[in-house]
Protein backbone atom coordinates (compact mmCIF):
# COMPACT_ATOMS: atom_id res chain seq x y z
CA UNK A 1 0.00 0.00 0.00
CA UNK A 2 3.05 2.58 0.58
CA UNK A 3 3.65 2.34 -3.05
CA UNK A 4 0.05 3.15 -4.12
CA UNK A 5 -0.57 5.43 -1.98
CA UNK A 6 3.00 7.26 -2.83
CA UNK A 7 1.75 6.87 -6.48
CA UNK A 8 -1.63 8.19 -5.78
CA UNK A 9 -0.54 10.92 -3.36
CA UNK A 10 -2.60 9.50 -0.35
CA UNK A 11 -2.08 11.44 2.82
CA UNK A 12 -2.86 11.64 6.44
CA UNK A 13 -1.82 8.64 6.86
CA UNK A 14 -1.58 8.56 10.71
CA UNK A 15 -2.58 5.79 13.30
CA UNK A 16 -6.52 6.44 13.55
CA UNK A 17 -6.32 6.10 9.20
CA UNK A 18 -4.15 2.39 9.35
CA UNK A 19 -6.03 -0.18 11.21
CA UNK A 20 -5.05 -3.49 11.89
CA UNK A 21 -7.61 -6.19 11.21
CA UNK A 22 -7.52 -8.55 14.69
CA UNK A 23 -8.80 -11.77 13.36
CA UNK A 24 -6.38 -12.34 10.18
CA UNK A 25 -3.53 -9.15 11.03
CA UNK A 26 -4.37 -7.54 7.83
CA UNK A 27 -3.31 -4.05 7.53
CA UNK A 28 -6.56 -1.41 6.51
CA UNK A 29 -6.60 1.50 4.98
CA UNK A 30 -9.65 4.02 5.61
CA UNK A 31 -10.27 7.71 5.19
CA UNK A 32 -9.39 8.59 1.79
CA UNK A 33 -9.94 11.91 1.61
CA UNK A 34 -6.41 13.07 1.61
CA UNK A 35 -6.15 11.46 -2.78
CA UNK A 36 -3.75 14.12 -4.73
CA UNK A 37 -0.99 14.92 -2.52
CA UNK A 38 -3.61 17.04 -0.43
CA UNK A 39 -1.16 16.93 2.20
CA UNK A 40 1.63 19.18 0.72
CA UNK A 41 -1.55 21.84 0.94
CA UNK A 42 -2.08 21.72 5.17
CA UNK A 43 -0.53 24.24 7.21
CA UNK A 44 1.89 21.54 8.32
CA UNK A 45 2.79 19.97 4.83
CA UNK A 46 3.31 16.16 4.60
CA UNK A 47 6.84 15.70 3.58
CA UNK A 48 6.82 12.08 3.72
CA UNK A 49 5.94 9.91 0.66
CA UNK A 50 4.53 6.98 3.33
CA UNK A 51 4.65 6.07 6.82
CA UNK A 52 7.35 4.38 7.60
CA UNK A 53 8.16 5.60 10.97
CA UNK A 54 10.94 4.28 13.66
CA UNK A 55 8.31 1.70 15.23
CA UNK A 56 7.00 0.64 12.18
CA UNK A 57 10.73 -0.73 10.86
CA UNK A 58 11.26 -2.46 14.69
CA UNK A 59 7.93 -4.01 14.25
CA UNK A 60 9.53 -5.63 10.66
CA UNK A 61 12.04 -7.57 12.03
CA UNK A 62 15.79 -7.54 12.14
CA UNK A 63 15.88 -6.96 8.67
CA UNK A 64 13.36 -3.91 8.93
CA UNK A 65 13.19 -2.46 5.57
CA UNK A 66 15.47 -4.36 4.22
CA UNK A 67 13.91 -7.18 3.69
CA UNK A 68 10.48 -8.48 2.48
CA UNK A 69 8.98 -4.49 2.49
CA UNK A 70 11.71 -3.20 0.19
CA UNK A 71 11.22 -6.20 -2.42
CA UNK A 72 7.77 -6.10 -1.83
CA UNK A 73 7.85 -2.21 -2.65
CA UNK A 74 9.85 -2.68 -5.89
CA UNK A 75 7.50 -5.71 -7.20
CA UNK A 76 4.52 -3.62 -6.79
CA UNK A 77 6.12 -0.06 -8.20
CA UNK A 78 7.17 -2.69 -11.38
CA UNK A 79 3.96 -3.82 -11.70
CA UNK A 80 2.02 0.07 -10.99
CA UNK A 81 4.48 0.92 -14.10
CA UNK A 82 4.18 -1.83 -16.17
CA UNK A 83 0.47 -1.90 -16.28
CA UNK A 84 0.09 1.84 -15.93
CA UNK A 85 -2.08 2.08 -19.11
CA UNK A 86 -5.02 1.05 -17.43
CA UNK A 87 -4.72 3.51 -14.05
CA UNK A 88 -3.81 6.87 -16.33
CA UNK A 89 -6.95 5.78 -18.31
CA UNK A 90 -9.46 5.74 -15.26
CA UNK A 91 -7.71 8.53 -13.77
CA UNK A 92 -7.93 10.65 -16.79
CA UNK A 93 -11.96 10.47 -16.60
CA UNK A 94 -10.98 13.25 -13.47
CA UNK A 95 -9.78 15.78 -16.02
CA UNK A 96 -13.48 15.67 -17.96
CA UNK A 97 -15.93 15.31 -15.07
CA UNK A 98 -17.37 17.63 -14.34
CA UNK A 99 -18.81 16.54 -10.27
CA UNK A 100 -14.72 16.52 -9.25
CA UNK A 101 -14.25 19.67 -6.52
CA UNK A 102 -12.01 21.73 -8.47
CA UNK A 103 -13.53 21.63 -11.70
CA UNK A 104 -13.88 24.71 -13.70
CA UNK A 105 -15.46 25.44 -17.24
CA UNK A 106 -12.58 25.11 -19.87
CA UNK A 107 -11.54 28.49 -21.32
CA UNK A 108 -13.07 29.72 -24.93
CA UNK A 109 -15.54 29.97 -26.84
CA UNK A 110 -14.91 26.93 -29.17
CA UNK A 111 -14.99 24.68 -25.44
CA UNK A 112 -17.83 26.38 -24.18
CA UNK A 113 -19.92 25.80 -27.30
CA UNK A 114 -18.98 21.98 -27.24
CA UNK A 115 -19.90 21.66 -23.50
CA UNK A 116 -16.83 20.44 -22.77
CA UNK A 117 -15.50 20.92 -19.41
CA UNK A 118 -11.61 20.87 -18.68
CA UNK A 119 -10.21 20.65 -15.13
CA UNK A 120 -6.62 22.10 -15.44
CA UNK A 121 -5.87 21.35 -11.62
CA UNK A 122 -6.93 17.23 -12.38
CA UNK A 123 -4.53 17.24 -15.25
CA UNK A 124 -1.76 18.81 -13.11
CA UNK A 125 -2.47 16.13 -10.52
CA UNK A 126 -2.60 13.62 -13.74
CA UNK A 127 0.57 14.29 -14.97
CA UNK A 128 1.90 14.20 -11.31
CA UNK A 129 1.13 10.56 -10.87
CA UNK A 130 2.26 10.00 -14.59
CA UNK A 131 5.70 11.51 -13.48
CA UNK A 132 5.61 9.40 -10.12
CA UNK A 133 5.21 5.91 -12.22
CA UNK A 134 7.92 6.91 -14.56
CA UNK A 135 10.36 7.30 -11.46
CA UNK A 136 10.59 11.37 -11.98
CA UNK A 137 11.42 12.82 -8.68
CA UNK A 138 10.02 16.16 -7.26
CA UNK A 139 11.23 18.66 -6.02
CA UNK A 140 8.93 21.87 -4.08
CA UNK A 141 6.44 20.77 -6.98
CA UNK A 142 8.24 20.32 -9.79
CA UNK A 143 10.04 17.42 -11.43
CA UNK A 144 13.98 16.91 -11.48
CA UNK A 145 16.40 14.88 -13.75
CA UNK A 146 16.24 11.93 -15.46
CA UNK A 147 13.81 8.91 -14.28
CA UNK A 148 14.88 6.48 -11.28
CA UNK A 149 15.26 3.06 -12.03
CA UNK A 150 12.00 0.96 -9.76
CA UNK A 151 14.97 0.39 -7.59
CA UNK A 152 16.48 3.47 -7.20
CA UNK A 153 13.01 4.99 -6.80
CA UNK A 154 12.30 3.16 -3.74
CA UNK A 155 15.34 3.45 -2.23
CA UNK A 156 14.61 7.83 -2.72
CA UNK A 157 11.42 6.96 -1.02
CA UNK A 158 12.41 4.60 1.83
CA UNK A 159 15.26 6.68 2.70
CA UNK A 160 12.61 10.00 2.33
CA UNK A 161 9.80 8.12 4.19
CA UNK A 162 12.81 7.25 7.65
CA UNK A 163 14.10 10.46 7.41
CA UNK A 164 14.62 11.79 11.26
CA UNK A 165 14.24 15.38 9.48
CA UNK A 166 11.14 14.83 7.74
CA UNK A 167 9.32 12.92 10.54
CA UNK A 168 10.27 15.82 12.78
CA UNK A 169 8.44 18.14 10.33
CA UNK A 170 5.19 16.47 10.37
CA UNK A 171 2.24 17.45 12.81
CA UNK A 172 2.25 16.62 15.81
CA UNK A 173 -0.93 14.84 15.42
CA UNK A 174 0.52 12.16 12.44
CA UNK A 175 2.17 11.03 15.09
CA UNK A 176 5.77 10.50 13.80
CA UNK A 177 7.08 9.34 16.82
CA UNK A 178 4.23 6.00 16.82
Amino acid sequence: MSMVGYILGLGDRHGENILLDSTIGDCVHVDFNCLFNKGETFDYPEVVPFRLTHNMVEAMGPMGYEGIFRRSCEVTMRVMRDQSDPLMSVLKTFIYDPLVEWSKPARGRAALESGEIRNEKAQTHVNNIESRLKGILKNKMKPRGLPLSVEGQVNHLIKEATSEGNLASMYIGWAAYM
